[in-house]
């Protein structure tokens, strides 16, 4: 039985200083890393929590 695994695609992202600052903030809040509170904060945006578990 095959396993469903997805390969994560790898994205240079150019941030403005400031949202790069809350996202760090927040990610520190969270006790999450930096790629990983901005993947949770794009699924949010995006409608995909809630949806699916969000183990970013």
């Amino acid at each position: 039985m095959k396993k469903n695994t997805v390969t994560p695609l790898r994205l240079m992202l150019r941030l403005p200083p400031e949202v790069h600052q809350i996202a760090k903030e927040m990610s520190e809040q969270q006790l999450r890393s930096l790629n990983s509170e901005i993947v949770y904060q794009l699924k949010r945006a995006y409608g995909l929590v809630g949806k699916e578990e969000v183990s970013a």
